[in-house]
């Protein structure tokens, strides 16, 4: 008995990782991979949105997608990718240097900061839709509070009609994106700097160390990894944005604030062209992949790496 106790504990380690991590890789399996693969599947067919019926055509939703007749870039796809570059690069732009200003605020002494905390992340547990009802409410053109506190106040002397003009939208939409996902980057931020060692400080500040050389060579290395999760994780929901856009603007007027995200929404489900969603939801993916590594690229590794 004695004899099989050591060669049972060798059996029990050997199991030890498939039983603990096995199930970690069937859910990841279950929740990425096989949705990921489903879309690399589906972008390869044409589906009849009538009959329902597929038939393969290879790699002729993506040529459709990105090439119009005469082998030139799909006009659409330039414009709604252009519109998207714009909605994100701004929105995160803002968003962030936002977010890193009042995290560094409350990362102070300040009285009734949890207070303060608490109504800051207000806007980011609202659901998008209810934020974005709120938001177009707020910029209608008659009874909105946007104009009434612009005419009330003296600044503009008609209402203006912030969602039927296409840069206004644009803006209109980028400014609700700004309040609903900045919450989110103070909670990001304000927990990096929470874990910068207070020595530092002490000891640069008796070096004669500016304020700006503080920020940049103390607080920036070890913010690194928070901004890495917060830029990470802000680009992939506003690439992938649809819940704003498609409650404030539909993307709207015209196609003036259509992105990828409402595209997708528009081919697929609207004119039920599958294939071709499928086949934007591939470079979505490979965009976001992109992105995110050089992300990675640039805030990656531990603080001070060289």
């Amino acid at each position: 008995m004695a004899e099989n106790t050591p060669s049972l504990r060798r059996r029990l380690d050997k199991l030890f990782v498939p039983l603990t991590v096995g199930p970690t890789v069937l859910w990841i399996a279950g929740i990425i991979v096989y949705p990921t693969a489903q879309l690399l599947w589906s972008s390869l067919f044409f589906t009849n949105p009538i009959t329902q019926e597929k038939s393969f055509v290879g790699l002729r939703n993506f040529e459709q997608l990105l090439l119009s007749d005469g082998g030139v870039l799909n006009p659409a796809f330039v414009e709604f990718t252009k519109h998207t570059a714009i909605y994100v690069g701004c929105s995160v732009s803002m968003s962030f240097l936002l977010g890193l200003g009042i995290a560094t605020l409350l990362n102070k002494d300040l009285k009734g900061r949890g207070w303060i905390r608490t109504a800051v992340i207000v806007p980011w547990i609202l659901p998008y839709v209810m934020s974005g009802l709120m938001w177009r409410w707020m910029f209608q053109t008659q009874y909105g509070a946007i104009n009434g506190v612009l005419v009330r106040t003296g600044i503009v002397s008609n209402q203006i009609a912030f969602l039927s003009d296409g840069t206004l939208a644009m803006m209109a939409l980028i400014i609700a994106d700004v309040w609903v996902f900045t919450p989110f980057i103070i909670i990001i931020l304000l927990a990096g700097l929470q874990n910068v060692p207070a020595q530092l400080y002490d000891a640069a500040e008796v070096d004669g160390a500016s304020r700006w050389s503080r920020f940049w060579n103390v607080t920036y290395p070890f913010l690194k990894p928070s901004i890495l999760v917060a830029l990470t994780i802000r680009i992939i929901f506003d690439i992938r944005a649809l819940d704003l856009v498609w409650v404030m603007t539909q993307g709207g007027p015209g196609k003036s604030t259509e992105v990828w995200a409402s595209w997708l929404y528009r081919t697929a489900m609207v004119f039920g062209n599958t294939g071709e969603g499928a086949a934007l939801g591939v470079v979505m993916l490979a965009v976001t992949f992109a992105i995110v590594a050089v992300l990675y690229k640039v805030f990656g590794g531990t603080p001070y790496e060289t």
